[in-house]
């Protein structure tokens, strides 16, 4: 019984430290090159965040990770290249877009010793979403494409 309180206390204190994280991010600002490589073990959290959690209509956390992410994205000394294919993947799907774009900059952010090319990120990121979108409990809509990457066609 002991453990069952501990657990639960443990979940609401992370739960609770990390949407404090979240309103964090909220006023973070990018002001000098240096405030990009700060930012980004919360970039690579708030990505964490999104690959690990379900998609639910208005989630506040899910739209601030990806706002913090894009932000990153358009200031950070890395350059990120959305292909015809990553349109053609996604297809129209604003979360599943946003995911993607917010795999790209995990990839970068944890191969930085490597130097991906555009195809490269593109596949290591196609796979995670259709890992994620084979999770019913993650309620993502995989596109047509996905659909077709998940019983393994291509």
């Amino acid at each position: 019984m002991k453990l069952i309180y501990t657990l639960t206390i443990f979940v609401l204190v992370s739960t609770q430290s990390f949407a404090q994280n979240f309103k964090e991010l909220v006023t973070y600002s990018f002001a000098t090159p240096e405030d990009y490589v700060k930012a980004e073990p919360k970039v690579l959290e708030a990505v964490n965040y999104l690959f690990t959690t379900p998609i639910v209509k208005d989630d506040l956390n899910r739209m601030i990770a990806n706002q913090f992410i894009f932000k990153w994205m358009e200031g950070t000394e890395y350059t990120f290249n959305v292909s015809v294919e990553t349109t053609e993947l996604t297809d129209g799907n604003t979360n599943l877009f946003g995911m993607f774009l917010a795999g790209m900059s995990k990839i970068v952010l944890t191969h930085k010793d490597q130097s991906l090319t555009d195809t490269e990120i593109n596949e290591q990121v196609t796979q995670m979403i259709v890992a994620y979108c084979k999770v019913p409990s993650n309620n993502a809509k995989p596109t047509k494409k996905i659909k077709k990457l998940m019983k393994g066609e291509n």
